[in-house]
């Protein structure tokens, strides 16, 4: 595939990560040093430790506003000053720079004010969980967790899932050298102006545009690449999630559900829970998939990884507000709100 057609794909212009502040008062505790929790809580390390141990973003950084450093700061020092955007181009955001926004207050069906319930306040004060005390996970809570993956819903209940469970440190340790071997690899090629055009060749076998987005690539596979953590986050129990190549409607939304549905009941019991989608560099890799025991129809779509938090990382936080178009009985036509 020429490079002129897909140069904007690995050369995206106009990208503005996002922009957080730590407010200094609030931040600093009463002896001057920082509790480095926002810096903890960043998939990236976006954030760095200056003159009095206050933190603010490096040069360079990555942020796709996640927002998860807000949750974790216990003196709520965090502000959002702009979100993650793209002016123009392939991956320009759409409709544009949108306002993050917090859950819109719950009514009934008259339109009255109303009390959330335990289901909304599940999902909404869920967050990826990165950081994990050394505490394993008993297996009966592991296996909990694997039951509401089982009896998710599915297209034609084809069940098109299989998990692996891992919780020996040597193979988890063995994954997440391989991953950062393939990772760290596309990332230097995709740095390097000299090496990147060869991979438009890849493209074309197989167009995955979303495998090269900024945030991925540069905030995600750099992360991985300068070791700041490893894929699997050092958690003491991974689930690789497998799916049946031949499954209705393909297996990857009926593992989201699956997945969706064990990661609520994961929080439910204590445990926090993260998706690793970066385990799908298994599948490349033969011995590793033969000592998994993952063979054909079964391929690696994503995985989970599961511990006990080593600090606060659940919460609410905004989230970018996209407008909806209703086309409601009687109107003359269609209405964004």
């Amino acid at each position: 595939m020429p490079w002129e057609d897909v140069k904007s794909i690995f050369r995206p212009e106009g990208v503005h990560m996002g922009i957080m502040r730590a407010d200094p008062v609030k931040c600093t505790r009463p002896r001057g040093s920082s509790c480095q929790l926002c810096h903890d809580n960043c998939p990236f390390r976006a954030w760095e430790l200056v003159e009095r141990q206050e933190p603010r973003l490096k040069d360079g950084y990555a942020c796709f506003s996640c927002y998860n450093c807000l949750i974790a700061c216990p003196r709520h020092a965090i502000e959002i000053v702009e979100p993650y955007h793209v002016d123009d181009g392939f991956f320009k955001t759409l409709p544009g720079k949108l306002e993050a926004m917090p859950p819109r207050p719950p009514l009934d069906s008259a339109g009255n004010p109303d009390e959330w319930t335990v289901i909304e306040k599940a999902i909404f004060n869920r967050r990826s969980v990165r950081n994990f005390n050394d505490k394993p996970v008993p297996e009966p809570l592991i296996r909990r967790v694997l039951e509401a993956g089982r009896f998710a819903p599915s297209a034609g209940n084809s069940q098109p899932w299989r998990f692996i469970v891992i919780t020996d440190k040597a193979v988890i340790g063995e994954i997440d050298e391989a991953v950062w071997m393939g990772l760290n690899l596309l990332y230097q090629m995709y740095m390097n102006d000299d090496m990147v055009q060869p991979l438009a060749t890849g493209y074309e076998l197989s167009p995955e545009p979303g495998m090269w987005d900024p945030r991925l690539v540069i905030g995600g596979m750099g992360s991985i690449a300068a070791r700041n953590a490893p894929a699997l986050l050092y958690a003491p129990a991974v689930i690789l999630i497998l799916g049946d190549e031949r499954a209705i409607s393909e297996p990857h939304i009926n593992i989201g559900i699956a997945g969706q549905n064990m990661n609520l009941t994961a929080n439910s019991l204590g445990l926090g829970c993260c998706w690793v989608g970066f385990t799908k560099v298994v599948n490349h890799i033969a011995p590793l998939k033969e000592k998994l025991g993952i063979e054909p129809p079964w391929t690696l779509v994503t995985s989970m990884v599961l511990g006990y938090p080593r600090f606060k990382q659940e919460g609410v936080v905004p989230r970018e507000y996209r407008p909806v178009t209703w086309f409601r009985e009687g109107a003359a036509g269609p209405d964004e709100d």
